[in-house]
């Protein structure tokens, strides 16, 4: 039994009952339900067309994005729905997208053409389970098994092959030995998948908590699109993953130190599609792998070097270096914020000005201020106006 159904979806679900039609509510939400997680999106299948699902909310706000394929998405409370008709697929000519959608009338078909047996389970408005699949059976034992033949249905989708490692990595559930073959002998078909949907894949499944065994398990399938990581010995690999696995659950904390152990990090970051903004903080954080952390003055160099984001620094250092102590570090980070203390040009008490009047020219001026602010830094010297040109002077005779 699903409880907690939301009133925005019964609503919708009684409109289509009220029109002749069934719906229930399917995929991860179900999932999610029985298993007593949250739930943050819910979706429905019918059995009504799409013109006759227009016809029945046609005084809602809909979305018509996903038409051509059997969905749109209604909005309810402010909420949007997403309702599918049922559809048997046709042929996979890209081992990603159906050569054409068939819509159908029975919803064991439906179900039928979904990756695994836990994402195909259907509720009724009452809450009531149907599961043609045993997806209860494997939510019980913790175990991700495709529908029907694992081999087929990675070769529908090789996508496929990342959602089973990332699904069985957030729920810390074990992957099904047959689906596991498969997954193995099918993983060279992910070359057929994009850049993009291969990076927000591993994303997801770099922030779940049981990441780094299945990393483990199945490197042979990462190797396929982070070849560079082939070059590791597996003594290596074993030291990745134990950073790994005392990261926080930050993907790009965890992709950071994944990097870290190979060769081209840039390279791969673009390869795999990734943001200017995310690239920047994932290879700024390997540039500063081996930065001292071991007391305030380390931590101001950090944040005259991160900023916002010495807290990820303080955590990927920490991963790379056990002996670290992580609330340590950050006890010192939150007291130097707390204390306002100078660790960058901008909060010096003097400037380029200040040292052209006492003399300075060209690029002794930048050099000056580098070296005033790591006396700062290092609390030689007080961040005092008058203390930084006394000292200034000093330095113009050496």
């Amino acid at each position: 039994m699903m409880t907690g159904i939301p009133s925005f979806v019964k609503t919708l679900m009684a409109a289509l009952d009220r029109g002749g039609y069934e719906s229930f509510v399917v995929g991860g939400a179900v999932r999610s339900a029985l298993l007593g997680v949250p739930v943050h999106d819910y979706d429905l299948t019918t059995n009504a067309t799409p013109d006759q699902m227009k016809e029945v909310f046609r005084g809602y706000r809909t979305i018509e994005t996903g038409i051509r394929h059997g969905t749109l998405t209604v909005v309810c409370e402010g909420k949007p729905v997403e309702i599918t008709t049922y559809r048997k697929d046709s042929a996979y000519g890209d081992h990603r997208h159906p050569d054409h959608v068939e819509f159908t009338s029975a919803l064991q078909e439906d179900c039928a053409r979904r990756d695994f047996t836990v994402n195909a389970m259907c509720a009724g408005m009452d809450g009531s389970i149907l599961d043609f699949f045993g997806g209860r059976e494997d939510l019980r034992n913790r175990i991700i098994r495709c529908i029907g033949n694992p081999d087929a249905r990675f070769d529908e989708d090789a996508l496929r092959i990342l959602r089973a490692l990332r699904f069985a990595a957030r729920l810390s559930f074990s992957i099904d030995g047959s689906t596991a073959e498969a997954l193995r002998r099918n993983k060279d078909l992910l070359n057929f998948i994009s850049a993009e949907r291969i990076h927000d894949e591993l994303n997801g499944f770099l922030e779940a908590p049981g990441c780094t065994e299945l990393l483990k398990e199945y490197r042979e399938v990462f190797e396929v699109f982070i070849p560079e990581l082939k070059a590791l010995t597996a003594a290596r690999y074993d030291s990745l993953c134990e950073a790994l696995e005392r990261a926080p659950g930050n993907s790009l904390i965890r992709l950071a130190l994944l990097l870290s152990y190979v060769q081209q990090p840039k390279q791969i970051l673009k390869r795999l599609k990734y943001s200017n903004t995310d690239s920047r903080l994932v290879l700024s954080l390997i540039a500063g792998k081996e930065k001292p952390a071991a007391g305030a003055a380390d931590i101001r160099r950090a944040v005259r070097d991160y900023q916002d984001d010495v807290p990820a620094w303080i955590s990927y250092r920490c991963a790379l270096d056990p002996s670290l102590d992580e609330e340590e570090i950050l006890n010192i980070y939150r007291k130097i914020i707390a204390d306002g203390d100078c660790c960058s040009l901008k909060q010096l008490a003097v400037n380029g000005d200040d040292l052209v009047q006492a003399g300075f020219r060209g690029k002794q001026i930048a050099e000056a201020l580098d070296t005033l602010l790591e006396e700062v830094i290092e609390k030689r010297l007080p961040n005092s106006r008058h203390e930084l040109i006394k000292y200034s002077e000093v330095m113009k005779k050496w």
